[in-house]
């Protein structure tokens, strides 16, 4: 059989989805070649072809080499089309298996993943991506250290959005120390390229992880520093991240004078000036989300305050799109609805918003809100111990 009839017997052999996405007749002659020539192995998806076409098991033609078949890149359903092609997926795993050096497609071909990573982790939750994160992230940093010459700053952007995305993933699955390993390894590399932006956003993360942990100094602290270094929607997130640390210290009129800050920094921010991994912030009613979650501190000792929250998370909320409404980060807004529902004695509320929020943590297997869920469940039962929509909440939560 000659390399042209084999590229043609693929493309017979082929289901329909997989026929759209192989290359032209002459590129995949290339990459014969290449299998041939011993250049890179054959990835899953030639492998599948190659025991099509000799109606052979590929055991029986690829011996036992699982780790060859198995992809770190490919995104269980997810479809990334000609933005991430069988080709590119061998290309990767060359380069990450043989430390070769990164090329421009090579980079984008990882942004391309990234990106969906993002929107896949909205979908699913943190703990299954960061399965996927956790394998990547090493070869991802074999990339950079082969990376030279005028690729190298792009390689070594991306790689630091890669340890960001892990720090978050981290973050929201209670890893305190493999979240903080991760954001400053994303530090260290955009120091190299001098990307305050990517600074700055390590270090607004780092005072969101300092409020998961209860620790406020920390939290406010890192939050101002932020500021310094992010622009547009982001910088108007760390206003209302450290107006909540405020709140928290129990400093109402800091929070407050944030609170407007932060207001006006939303209502002059360019989306435009957005980076790629600050996509969420330019989700409808996500700063009226932000703005609840402060007002629902302040509102531990102050009615009005509470009021405020109550009617800033119900707007936000129905401001978001339906997919997004069911994303693990929109459950933690939803757990501090329930708060101020407590808060405000609205007992029917506090169990609706409880319930709601139990779903999404089953659905993305978040057991971090889960806990918190339990923590708000346990407080409920103190106000009201008798209350059966209260107590039967208990089997949602176990």
């Amino acid at each position: 059989m000659t390399v042209e009839a084999l590229a043609e017997a693929f493309r017979e052999h082929a289901t329909e989805r997989d026929r759209q996405r192989l290359p032209k007749i002459k590129d995949l002659c290339r990459t014969i070649r290449g299998h041939e020539a011993g250049e890179h192995p054959p990835g899953p998806r030639y492998r599948m072809l190659y025991a099509a076409v000799f109606d052979m098991t590929e055991d029986d033609l690829f011996g036992d080499d699982r780790d060859v078949q198995m992809s770190p890149w490919r995104l269980p359903g997810v479809e990334l089309n000609d933005r991430f092609t069988p080709d590119d997926e061998d290309r990767l795993i060359v380069a990450t298996r043989r430390r070769m050096r990164p090329d421009s497609h090579i980079v984008e071909c990882l942004a391309a993943i990234l990106a969906e990573q993002r929107r896949l982790e909205d979908a699913v939750g943190s703990v299954p991506v960061l399965q996927s994160v956790r394998a990547q992230l090493p070869m991802v940093q074999r990339l950079v250290t082969e990376a030279r010459g005028p690729v190298r700053p792009k390689m070594v952007d991306v790689a630091a959005q890669w340890a960001q995305f892990s720090g978050w993933l981290n973050i929201a699955a209670g890893d305190a120390p493999a979240a903080r390993m991760s954001l400053d390894r994303a530090a260290e590399h955009a120091e190299e390229i001098g990307d305050t932006s990517m600074v700055g956003t390590v270090l607004s993360w780092k005072a969101y992880l300092a409020e998961r942990i209860g620790q406020v100094g920390p939290m406010v602290g890192m939050a101002q520093a932020a500021q310094r270094n992010r622009i547009g929607p982001g910088h108007a997130y760390d206003l209302f991240l450290e107006a909540r640390g405020h709140a928290l210290a129990g400093e109402p009129c800091a929070a407050e004078r944030l609170l407007d800050e932060a207001q006006t920094a939303v209502a002059n921010a360019d989306p435009a000036s957005a980076r790629p991994w600050e996509y969420y912030y330019l989700e409808p009613g996500f700063f009226a989300l932000e703005a609840g979650v402060t007002n629902v501190y302040l509102g531990r000792d102050d009615l009005g305050r509470n009021a405020r929250a109550v009617e800033h998370l119900a707007a936000g909320l129905a401001e978001l799109p339906a997919a997004m409404r069911r994303a693990e980060w929109a459950g933690e807004y939803i757990a501090h609805q329930a708060v101020a529902h407590l808060q405000a004695l609205e007992a029917e509320a506090a169990c609706a918003a409880v319930l709601e929020a139990a779903g999404i943590a089953r659905a993305t297997s978040s057991e971090s809100l889960l806990r918190r869920l339990r923590d708000i469940y346990h407080q409920m039962c103190s106000r009201w111990p008798t209350d059966p929509a209260v107590t039967e909440l208990l089997d949602a939560l176990v």
